[in-house]
This record gives C-alpha cells, sequence and structure tokens, in this order.
C-alpha cells in the first residue's frame, strides 16, 4: 500500500472514527427510501386507514462512477439513470398491506426513454412494532457488506423477488432475505442468493456486534447446464463508539472496528476453496446543521484472496485500503441530494468512485376508493 494512504488510515482509526454497514462503495447516508441508501426497517404500516387506498412514489436519480484502471481484467464502470417505483397501497389491516405497481428504470444516454418496467407485488406484515415481513418485491436496501453483496447491484438489476424479514428496533438491527434471480429451465440452472445482516446495539449503543453472510448458489436437477456451484460469504466482528463527545452536538457518532471476513466456493466437480482475511474500519458521522449530515470513514482489508461471487471484486486482492467522504442536504421533508468520493488502493494502483444521487419520495391520499 502506499505510504500516503497507510498514514491517512492511521491517523483515521487513531482518533476513533466508525465502521459504517458497507463498503467501497457510496456510503450512502439516505436511509428513507427503498430504492437509494441503506436502511433497517420498511414504511409505517400506520400510515394507510384500514381498507382504504394510498399511491406511493418514490424517485431516485443517481450518478455512480467507478474508475478502476491497470487492476488487471477489472473495469471501471459508470451507472447513471433513474429508478421509480410507483405503487397502490391497500391497508388489510392495521398491520398488513399490499402494494401493487411497476418499477421504471432509464438509463441516461440512451434512444429510449424507458429503457426496463418490472411488476412490484409485496405483501408487508408488521407482527410486532418496527419488525415487518414482507414477500414478494423486496426492499433492495441491504445493509450487508459491500464485500459480500456489491452495492451495484441495485443499478443492474430493477427488483428482487422472494422473501425478506426486516427488523428496526434500538437494539436490533436486522435484514434477512432469499432473492430468487434466475428459474431453472432446459437451458438455465436456477439462481438465488441467502442474505442475512445483523447488528446488536448495546450499552446505550457504545458497542455494536455484527454477524454477516451471503449464499449464492447455482444448480438445479432439470437444467441442461449441469452447472453446480456454491459460494458462502460471511463477516463478523464488532465496534466501539461514542455519541457527541465532549458535549459536540454535531457529532453524531464516532466508532472504530474489527471484523473478519472468510468465504468458501466450490462446484460440482472441484472441492471446496476457503480464505478470509480481517479489516480494521473507522467512521465519523456529523450533522453541523439540521439540513446537512457527513460522513468521514477509512479501512484497510488485509486478506488472501477472498471469493465472493456478489461481492466488491476488489476484496479478492491481498491489500486494499479506502479514505472518502459522502454529505447529504436534505431539502424539505422529502427530497434528498447526496455527493461523495471514495479513494481506493487495490493491487499496488490508486483508484477513485464517486456518487451524485438525488432521492424523493411522497404517499398521496385516494380517498374514495375503498375495498367492497
Amino acid at each position: 500500500m502506499k505510504s500516503w494512504m497507510k498514514k491517512v488510515l492511521f491517523f483515521v482509526s487513531s482518533v476513533g472514527l466508525a465502521p459504517c454497514a458497507v463498503t467501497a462503495e457510496d456510503f450512502s447516508l439516505i436511509d428513507n427510501s427503498t430504492v437509494l441508501g441503506q436502511n433497517y426497517g420498511f414504511e409505517d404500516q400506520s400510515g394507510t386507514p384500514t381498507g382504504e387506498v394510498d399511491l406511493v412514489v418514490e424517485t431516485g436519480v443517481f450518478f455512480k462512477n467507478l474508475e478502476l484502471i491497470d487492476l488487471g481484467e477489472l473495469d471501471g464502470e459508470t451507472f447513471f439513470g433513474a429508478i421509480l417505483p410507483i405503487r397502490a397501497r391497500y391497508a388489510a389491516s392495521d398491520t398488513v398491506s399490499v402494494e401493487l405497481g411497476a418499477v421504471l428504470g432509464q438509463n441516461f444516454g440512451d434512444d429510449d426513454s424507458i429503457d426496463e418496467i418490472e411488476p412490484l407485488i409485496r405483501i408487508v406484515a408488521e407482527p410486532s412494532d418496527n419488525m415487518f415481513i414482507i414477500g414478494g418485491t423486496l426492499a433492495q436496501t441491504h445493509w450487508i457488506h459491500d464485500a459480500l453483496l456489491d452495492d451495484t447491484a441495485r443499478y443492474r438489476d430493477l427488483t428482487e423477488q422472494g422473501f425478506q424479514f426486516r427488523v428496526d428496533r434500538t437494539a436490533w438491527k436486522q435484514d434477512t432475505w432469499i432473492n430468487w434471480r434466475i428459474r431453472e429451465g432446459e437451458i438455465d440452472a436456477e439462481e438465488f442468493e441467502i442474505g442475512n445482516a445483523s447488528q446488536l446495539r448495546l450499552l446505550d449503543d457504545l458497542v455494536r456486534l455484527d454477524a454477516q453472510v451471503l449464499w449464492s448458489h447455482a444448480g438445479g436437477q432439470i437444467s441442461e447446464s449441469r452447472r453446480v456451484d456454491d459460494n458462502f460469504v460471511g463477516r463478523v466482528g464488532g465496534s466501539v463508539g461514542v455519541a457527541q463527545p465532549g458535549g459536540l452536538s454535531w457529532i453524531d457518532d464516532l466508532r472504530l472496528g474489527v471484523h473478519g471476513l472468510g468465504s468458501s466456493f466450490s462446484t460440482k466437480d472441484t472441492s471446496s476453496v476457503t480464505s478470509g482475511g480481517f479489516e480494521v474500519k473507522a467512521q465519523a458521522d456529523l450533522a453541523p446543521n439540521d439540513a446537512t449530515r457527513l460522513r468521514v470513514h477509512g479501512s484497510y482489508y488485509s486478506g488472501d484472496g477472498l471469493i465472493a461471487e456478489r461481492g466488491d471484486p476488489l476484496y479478492g486482492f491481498d491489500e486494499y485500503g479506502q479514505v472518502g467522504a459522502s454529505a447529504v442536504w436534505s431539502l424539505g421533508e422529502s427530497v434528498q441530494i447526496e455527493a461523495g468520493g471514495v479513494a481506493q488502493q487495490a493491487g499496488d494502483e490508486l483508484n477513485w468512485s464517486a456518487l451524485i444521487s438525488l432521492s424523493w419520495g411522497a404517499t398521496f391520499d385516494l380517498g374514495g376508493i375503498r375495498a367492497r
């Protein structure tokens, strides 16, 4: 690793800053969208009166540039476009709602105005406060580590389909899901992933304990592909942190953490190959005013060739360091603008990524529409 980045990472770690939920990406602070950012729970099920219908509209416009140069077969990529989920939400009861609609996707720069349209069909149950069971179209704002599931997946695939369990409580954060990517046919093997991200926050959030795993499977019994492979990737560790040190109200959180990562990959014709490493991460979340939040972060990973089919490929290098910052500005109650950048050191090369995004969401009362 280049000396300047080592010095920066050492400085960030020495002052006690903290790890975020994901890495090597935008480190997004948007927490109220089903399109962009990361979040833990889901929408409040009490928002729509029982027996009535609301119209829910969201828009996420994004520009994400991955500048990867001289890293062998890894190429940089630019994602520039918009995603718009629009759905009617019927409140079947105080704790159960049904959403029907579509997700519209547009890649900027293409000739066609709308490049993709995917159906949105979702049932959401809230059996207990801030605990959600979702069936159908999932919330893609997973807060799982980027080494396990690359954040660019949300820009490549408009929707995920399956089942999901989410919890957003003070001391317990959870996101567990199964995403059925490809249905098995005569030619194609089935593909699905099962992911889990769990976090306990103890002693008034002084200590956070994390456990994450993602299993990606391809195979089946009837396809002609004869493909069978399994990839397990896991992450476990913890962090310590402090909020508003010295009475400084504009410092939301300073945190330092260490996590171990490991992977296992096997196919029908080969035995399992295991690998892993550890990562030291540091982060500061700042709130200079009511409308602005800022995140400064740094991390260093050392390993022996992590194998993660769905994860960030930069974690396949023996060493990987990064530093960066992002900020989000709230314009009223429903509009947020976010910008950030990350400098990345991997394979003895210094590269970078940048993100700009704009998100908006609103719910409209359709009034007279009621179930009979």
